[in-house]
């Protein structure tokens, strides 16, 4: 590729950064992210205690993604929901900066790093959202380049190591999965300089002595040794969320992270690869992502080097069977393509975060604002943040995004069985003081509270149902329904909060 075509392939680069990780949509989990973090800087301490649920106000608390609710509520204090997105895509570019530094050392080709982490970037985008898992990817990456350098030139980089991991435990519970990679390249390499008659005192104190104080900062958290144990028994724990569920492997999902899995297997086969601890991660990750599909991020990141490797064997034969003119077309087409596809949408939003009033309740919340409405929520899980970052503290919730960080599986098994309608649906609102309820239209319970006359109907959207318990701490509410006082919702704003 000659020198004229970089500034084509740098402008594929920079439209792919900006169209697979500035999308505006909002997690479910945001609102939640966002509140915590406030509520860390006002207070200056970190609440123990679910503070914010009736159903397990007095269950601690273990909150491993304090610094990054932390940093996302300074920067959307400031910048608002611009300055979140701006983040997202600052974050998307590190990773793919360090990746590039990993690939340049792999692929001389301009084309084919450009190639390999457009492709990286395919792979991490659906898990791209503005999550304390972003610094996870962004460590990960940081991590592969110092394991690289360490083998590369022998020098004492993995010194740097036991840093990352002190800001990696306070962001993210993620950084286990560093820990693992961690200990799996150090493995790797030891058996690798035994085997090869190399070891020496030095060499392994390079290693060693990173690995003791990486394994040693862990516990400078703040709730030490509990957040390890913590996570060790919750590793263990099934989730039945979509997210952790596992990848079909026999049709066109994840499609871009098949055909690289595919794609760094059928390049690595009878090479000796087997032995090197890059494979390995590799393909410990590409079981991970399987198992578990919100993993595939991880894969990506871990994957991106032996892709460009692969790439790398093919490119000879590309440029030479295809006209370069024609492959500068190609990307400028793509280019352009992915950006006037973003550029549409941000200019259609103004770079603000977006609410879908078919996703979240924005409309019955407004309703319940109106009529000054408080008391103890029954809430499907995914909307649990929501209504604390809108509501708290006139209505607690029943249930969160915090899952087993900050309620018991009782209380989540229960939750389960009141949202799908099973046999055991009533538990949730005998075992705890619910007093109102809200429903996702399309829920099984939904139908089960309106036949059910310890229930009354409140109010329905296209998305959610609201029901009041004909209970003596809601009889003035109840009195509103019946004198038909209460307030109908006004047309919520469409932008983050919502």
């Amino acid at each position: 590729m000659k020198t004229s075509s970089k500034p084509i392939l740098r402008f594929l680069l920079i439209s792919s950064l900006f169209y697979f990780f500035s999308y505006p949509g909002v997690d479910n989990d945001l609102w939640g992210h966002l509140f915590f973090g406030k509520e860390i800087l006002q207070s200056g301490r970190l609440p123990l205690n679910n503070l914010y649920s009736f159903t397990a106000p007095d269950y601690p608390w273990i909150n491993h993604e304090w610094l990054a609710e932390v940093i996302f509520y300074g920067i959307f204090y400031f910048f608002g929901s611009p300055g979140l997105i701006l983040l997202k895509v600052l974050i998307g570019a590190m990773i793919v900066w360090i990746l590039d530094l990993i690939i340049k050392q792999r692929a001389t080709s301009p084309f084919v790093r450009v190639l390999t982490l457009v492709w990286t970037m395919v792979i991490l985008s659906p898990g791209f959202n503005i999550r304390p898992q972003l610094f996870t990817y962004l460590f990960l990456a940081g991590l592969l380049f110092l394991f690289y350098r360490f083998e590369k030139e022998d020098k004492p980089v993995l010194y740097w190591v036991p840093l990352l991991m002190l800001l990696w435990v306070n962001l993210h519970g993620g950084f286990v999965a560093g820990l693992g990679t961690l200990g799996l390249f150090s493995l790797v390499t030891l058996l690798s300089t035994a085997r090869r008659g190399l070891a020496d005192s030095q060499a392994i104190n390079r290693l060693v002595i990173p690995l003791a104080l990486s394994l040693a900062v862990l516990f400078v958290n703040p709730y030490g040794i509990a957040l390890l144990s913590f996570l060790w028994r919750d590793l263990l724990l099934s989730r039945p969320i979509t997210e952790w569920g596992a990848i079909a492997l026999f049709d066109f999902s994840f499609l871009e992270f098949k055909l690289a899995l595919v794609f760094v297997l059928l390049f690595s086969v009878g090479k000796g690869y087997y032995r090197r601890w890059d494979f390995i991660l590799c393909c410990l990750a590409a079981l991970f992502s399987i198992r578990y599909q919100r993993h595939t991020p991880l894969f990506a990141i871990l994957a991106a080097p032996l892709m460009a490797e692969g790439v790398q064997k093919m490119s000879h034969r590309i440029e030479r069977d295809v006209r370069e003119w024609m492959l500068a077309f190609g990307i400028m087409v793509l280019g352009l393509y992915m950006l006037q596809g973003v550029g549409r949408i941000h200019l259609e939003h103004r770079f603000r975060l977006v609410v879908n009033p078919l996703e979240y309740p924005s409309q019955a919340v407004n309703f319940l604002q109106r009529n000054g409405i408080r008391g103890n929520l029954a809430v499907p899980f995914d909307w649990g943040e929501y209504f604390i970052w809108k509501l708290y503290p006139d209505i607690r919730v029943s249930i969160d995004g915090r899952y087993t960080t900050s309620y018991p599986m009782e209380v989540i098994q229960d939750h389960w069985d009141w949202m799908e309608g099973k046999k055991e649906w009533r538990k949730l609102l005998e075992r705890y003081p619910a007093e109102i309820a809200i429903t996702n239209r399309y829920h099984p319970v939904t139908a089960l509270l309106r036949k059910d006359p310890e229930w009354l109907y409140l109010y329905s959207d296209p998305i959610a149902f609201i029901f009041v318990r004909q209970t003596p701490s809601q009889e003035q509410l109840l009195a509103k329904f019946r004198e038909r006082r209460l307030l109908p919702p006004q047309t919520p704003p469409v932008y983050f909060p919502g």
